[in-house]
């Protein structure tokens, strides 16, 4: 391990994950020194943190800097780098680097790769069937299909897609259109030539919103360090209503998930997953996030990510009461961390997704942020950037995504309620009018169960 205040991590990413990681690298003692390209205003202001640059070079550039920079611990946010390989390229030239080969990271850069994953390994998911475009009519197979079986249904397209690319279909002409935005439309571009139709997974009768996930750790070996579950928003609009974007909020934990019904989750889904990639000769290390629906018969997995979640890290890493780094470090270095253990506050902690007006759609660049110097200063709130920038000596949006506001309180319902006041407080345009400009949900935290019952 390396000694107090040696070690020069390199974080690839510039959102609000990349921000929350920056954030937990900045209070380890082990920490000297941050680097990366492109930050937002947020992650510039941490402590330890230096630029490299507003522009991430290529694979051979971002090496070339890490060798330079006596880089020892490389944090991959992103999934795209990861599916196309940085990791292996930074392994290959000696950098330390926590998080999966190109080959495991399939797992979130090929849904039918994925699929067929749990199926070898008798993980509890939706059935589906997969279609790819060719020949004269490409969708005329995945439209016959659909015509046959119940609504509603979910059509995947199997590459990477922003988060756009799984679209749930309540009628005929909604399953029709997404497969026309796959190949007809070609939305996705060579991401949505395959794609999935799978059936939908019906939540647990006894709760609103039934979908939620949880990460956890995994070394070379296939030891496992499972997270505390938490539970997103991925519609814009409250209800979960409107289109679905990168994530609008989330909170940590949740009531009524139980320590037997995360028992089963390790014991269903993470345990036979990484076994399977073991004996496919693809071992998965870094973090593996599974986006899960609660039903009837227990946990089944609705996708699997190959890196943390955002904004599902941003309340974790404040509810963190333990230095993570040495345990990434140990994982890019290829150590086992079995026998390594996690401690979190009892604290419930919840995270807003502030938004650019228009979001997930057409939204304007360059607005004002006006409030934030007017929120208490405390360990119990956290603002991560996602999009944002400086001009001259204001912050402005730079992106649909712009701020994560997360709150930390002895109650999920207190966290979710000072959060809910916290973001009123803040406007993206308008310093005269505060809540101007931006959208928020403001059902994140609320109204959750204590238990199934």
């Amino acid at each position: 391990m390396s000694a107090l205040g040696n070690l020069i991590v390199l974080v690839i990413g510039n959102g609000g994950r990349e921000h929350a990681l920056v954030w937990l690298a900045s209070r380890s003692p082990l920490v000297g020194k941050i680097l990366g390209w492109g930050p937002n205003v947020g992650i510039l202001s941490e402590s330890k943190y230096q630029s490299l640059g507003d522009k991430m070079p290529d694979f051979a550039g971002i090496i070339a800097a890490a060798k330079k920079h006596g880089v020892n611990l490389v944090l991959i946010g992103p999934e795209a780098p990861l599916v196309e390989g940085l990791a292996d390229a930074l392994r290959e030239a000696g950098v330390p680097t926590f998080g999966p080969s190109a080959a495991a990271a399939q797992l979130e850069g090929s849904k039918c790769f994925a699929k067929q994953v749990m199926e070898d390994a008798r993980v509890p998911t939706a059935p589906a069937v997969r279609f790819v475009r060719e020949g004269r009519n490409p969708g005329y197979s995945a439209l016959t299909y659909v015509l046959g079986h119940p609504i509603p249904m979910v059509v995947k397209a199997d590459g990477l897609a922003a988060g756009k690319g799984a679209m749930v279909c309540h009628s005929f002409l909604e399953a029709a259109d997404a497969i026309c935005r796959c190949f007809a439309r070609d939305e996705f571009g060579g991401a949505g030539h395959t794609l999935l139709v799978e059936r939908f997974l019906e939540g647990h009768p006894n709760l609103p919103r039934a979908e939620f996930s949880v990460l956890a750790l995994v070394d070379q070996p296939g030891n496992i360090i499972m997270m505390p579950a938490a539970q997103d928003y991925k519609p814009v609009n409250d209800g979960d209503k409107g289109l679905n974007t990168g994530g609008m909020g989330a909170f940590s934990p949740i009531p009524w998930l139980t320590e037997d019904m995360m028992a089963q989750v390790g014991e269903t889904v993470f345990a036979p997953t990484i076994a399977q990639m073991i004996q496919r000769g693809t071992p998965f290390s870094g973090v593996l996030y599974a986006g899960l629906m609660w039903t009837a018969e227990g946990p089944k997995v609705v996708e699997f990510n190959v890196r943390f979640g955002d904004p599902e890290l941003q309340p974790l890493a404040m509810r963190l009461d333990i230095d993570l780094i040495p345990v990434m470090k140990a994982i890019a270095d290829g150590e086992s961390i079995k026998g390594t253990t996690l401690s979190w506050k009892s604290d419930a902690a919840c995270c807003l997704v502030l938004a650019s007006q228009g979001y997930p759609g057409s939204y304007r660049k360059g607005l004002g942020i006006y409030g934030l110097g007017d929120l208490p200063v405390g360990p119990n709130l956290k603002v991560f950037h996602a999009g944002t920038m400086r001009d001259d000596e204001q912050i402005r949006t730079n992106g649909g995504r712009v701020l994560n506001l997360t709150c930390c309180a002895r109650t999920l319902i207190e966290a979710a309620t000072v959060a809910q006041a916290r973001a009123l407080k803040i406007s993206f345009g308008d310093a005269d009018k505060p809540g101007a400009g931006l959208h928020f949900r403001k059902d994140v935290g609320l109204g959750v169960p204590t238990s199934i019952g």
